[in-house]
């Protein structure tokens, strides 16, 4: 269940509403330059951005094979070449971040943070009619990682008790942690240890 505005929720239980529900995407190039557009007749203002009207189409994911990472479709209107310029500077605008949000036009005001999604750009092509991109976001299978495992050693240590430590969440009365299972468990935080007691004692591993 959504955890929308109570006059959002009533909204998207109504079989018709002179509010209409609408896209807009926010795009954020290479470079940082934002791009606002709106699915509309007519710009709109939203969170204190002007989104321009203009024609597009977004075609919803659909995992083609099993353990596949989904994409999105979204097809963006060329009649006027509009986005040819930031095709050509930035490689087909691949890795431009891109936030489709929906939101309810009587109601622009509440929070629709709950109808967002954010992907980035994949692939791109471009014809007469339309710019057409291919949308998903990383494949983090595909990324190297390096990360540093040790036996009896937890990496939250170092941000003990401070405030944004959630990895951690101890908020009993010690004061100091040397980073054992031992002190860990005599915490009663043995559940959120971070370190490694598999390992043999005193080894590491990279990964």
């Amino acid at each position: 269940m959504l955890n929308l505005p109570p006059v959002l929720i009533i909204e998207t239980l109504k079989i018709s509403s002179i509010h209409p529900w609408l896209f807009l995407l926010d795009i954020v190039l290479p470079n940082g330059t934002p791009i606002y557009l709106v699915h509309n007749t007519e710009d709109i203002v939203f969170q204190g951005r002007t989104y321009q009207k203009f024609s597009f189409q977004i075609e919803l994911p659909s995992t083609k094979a099993k353990g596949a990472i989904p994409n999105w479709t979204l097809r963006i209107g060329n009649a006027l070449g509009a986005l040819e310029y930031y095709l050509d500077q930035f490689k087909g605008m691949n890795g431009s971040q891109v936030t489709i949000r929906i939101v309810n036009a009587g109601y622009l005001s509440k929070d629709h943070s709950e109808l967002e999604t954010e992907l980035i750009v994949l692939a791109s092509d471009s014809g007469a009619e339309w710019v057409t991109f291919t949308l998903g976001g990383p494949n983090y299978l595909l990324q190297n990682w390096l990360y540093r495992y040790l036996a009896d050693s937890c990496p939250w240590k170092s941000r003990f008790k401070r405030s944004d430590n959630i990895e951690c969440g101890y908020t009993g009365p010690a004061t100091t942690c040397d980073g054992t299972l031992t002190t860990c468990r005599s915490y009663g935080m043995s559940r959120r240890y971070g370190g490694s007691p598999g390992l043999a004692n005193n080894s590491e591993r990279i990964a």
